[in-house]
This record gives structure tokens, sequence and C-alpha cells, in this order.
């Protein structure tokens, strides 16, 4: 079951989606669909209007501009024993010139037996993918934010094929609602062999509503080249533990990868967050892909010449961070 799963996921991730499915079309890099950090991915990887700190890179680059000081996350996610993926990034607030943001993913599927076109044996191939990448983001106002970020995309199968592309985001608040829009993957395909695949490019439209000061609810739409429209829907719970941290529950589901069958699409997980340092876990259903398992931990920090008092994560506009964080 174990090699099963992981020619499965193999498969999915690391060969172009027309190879799979007639009706895909041909797309490289699925591995970019991915969730990037352990809180989205326990609400079902929607939050595009909402998404926060570094890991906002690979989401919504805009989400960078509520980084308030400094912000450094680590996921690490665990796939049918043998793959294993890793998401790193780090994000700076600068005094006059917005945020700044890096990130890198890393994807591994292990060792795997290779053959030549009769079936024997020809050694083993450890596949691998990775994406390089760089973003900043700033406030146009009180309410709204605009971002972007490029990268280097390079898989590696048989042959290395690597790529360049961009991403634009943009978030809004509008009375109690946060929106957000996100266009990812836009630039060249990956080019196997002889035959070049363009990258999964994915249009994101989000909905982030609070209810109360504890409760908050996130819905995504996602039109990506080569698969059908999918959507993400999820909700977080905000318990205080005490007056230096809190406990999130999460939960969400989405039709990403309704094609896999079985059960498939579900997320749950938790978070407990202090003031510097939160640590994550969710675990999200894929059907005969079996389940993921997503741990992630997360330091934020002051930067010199910022005061920060009375930190509120979902503030009620803008407007009010004026008066909680200031330059001395």
């Amino acid at each position: 079951m174990k090699n099963r799963n992981t020619i499965l996921i193999a498969l999915w991730l690391a060969l172009p989606a027309g190879a799979l499915a007639a009706d895909n079309g041909t797309v490289s890099g699925l591995f970019l669909r991915l969730p990037p950090a352990a809180a989205g991915a326990g609400m079902g990887d929607a939050g595009v209007a909402v998404v926060a700190g570094s890991p906002a890179i690979f989401v919504n680059p805009a989400g960078l501009a509520g980084v308030k000081g400094g912000y450094a996350s680590f996921s690490h996610s665990s796939w049918a024993d043998s793959l294993t993926y890793n998401v790193v990034s780090a994000a700076v607030k600068t005094k006059n010139s917005g945020v700044f943001g890096v990130g890198l993913r890393y994807l591994s599927y292990g060792e795997m037996a290779a053959m030549d076109n009769t079936g024997a044996a020809a050694g083993s191939l450890s596949p691998r993918d990775m994406s390089a990448e760089a973003g900043w983001a700033t406030d146009l106002d009180w309410d709204s934010s605009l971002g972007f970020s490029f990268k280097y995309v390079s898989s590696r199968i048989l042959r290395r094929a690597t790529s360049f592309a961009a991403d634009i985001g943009y978030m809004k608040r509008a009375g109690n609602a946060f929106f957000g829009a996100a266009l990812q993957n836009s630039g060249s395909g990956l080019k196997y062999g002889d035959e070049a695949y363009p990258l999964p490019l994915n249009l994101k439209l989000g909905l982030g509503v609070p209810f109360g000061r504890n409760l908050l609810g996130v819905f995504d739409l996602n039109v990506t080249r080569g698969a059908s429209p999918w959507v993400a829907a999820g909700a977080k719970y905000t318990l205080p533990v005490r007056d230096d941290m809190a406990m999130s529950l999460r939960a969400g589901y989405n039709t990403a990868s309704a094609d896999t069958g079985g059960v498939n699409g579900f997320a749950a997980g938790f978070g407990l967050a202090g003031e510097r340092l939160a640590l994550d876990y969710a675990l999200r259903t894929m059907g005969e892909l079996g389940i993921t398992h997503h741990l992630g931990l997360s330091f934020k920090w002051d930067m010199p010449g910022l005061k920060v008092t009375n930190v509120r994560e979902y503030p009620p506009a803008r407007r009010e961070q004026k008066k909680t964080f200031r330059f001395k």
C-alpha cells in the first residue's frame, strides 16, 4: 500500500496533468497547489482574504503587508510515509518601503525504483519539486493592501525542468468583511524533453467574515488552468487559554481532489499561539492518496524602532492600527 500510494501521489503531482487525465489539460508543477502552512491546511486551504504572516507570500502576497515587525515560519507535511513537503518563509517590515518576504517550497518523493522500456529494473530515481520566491507588499490605504511575488520553479523526474512565474494579490476590508484576490503562477511552463507544459495558473477569490470576536469563517473560489473550478471553505474558533496564549480550532473542506475517490477534501486542525511563538497541526483526507499530516511553527518579533502594543488578530479596521502600531 505504501508503494502504491507513493506512486499515485508522484504521478498526480510530478507528471503533467494531461498525462493522467485527458480532460485535465496539460499542466505541470501541481505541487504549487499544495497548502504551504498547517494553519491554512486546517481550514481546507481557504483564506485568500485573511492569510497573514510570511506564509502569505505563497497564497496572497498582499497579506505580507500585515507583518508589523518580523515573521518567520516553517511547515512540514508527510504523505504516504516517504513523501515530504517542507516550506520555509520569512518577512520583514521596513520603515518606509513596505514589507519584503522570501519563501522556499521543497517536495521530495523519496527514492523510487526505475524500469526500462522492457520492464526490467534500471536502478532508482528521486523526483523532487522546488520553488524559491521573493515578494513585497504595502498598504494602499487604511483598509486595503497590494502585493507581488516572483518565483523560480524547478522540477526533476528523469530530467530537470525550470521556469519563472509571478503572483499578484489584493486585500480589502469593507465593514466587517474581508475580501481577497490573487492571481498565481503566471509565467512560462516547465519543459520536459521536447515538450513544455504550463504551470497551474490560478485565480483565487475569497471572503472572510468574523462572527463575534472568536469565530472566523472563510470561503474561496479557485479557477485553475487544467482543472475544473474548485471551492474551499473553512472556519477557525479561537479560545483564550491565558492572557498571553490562545488555542485555535480549525476545520474545512475543499473540492480540489474530488477526482481521487474515497473520502477526500476534509480537513481539521488546531494551534497554540503566544505573543511570539505559534504551533499548528492539521490533517487532510485525500481519498485513495491517503491522509496528509501538517505541522507548522512560526515566530514573530518586533523590529528596532517599531513599538507594538495591544495587538489584535482581526482589528475592526486598518485605521485603528495607526494607534496600535507606531514608530518611535
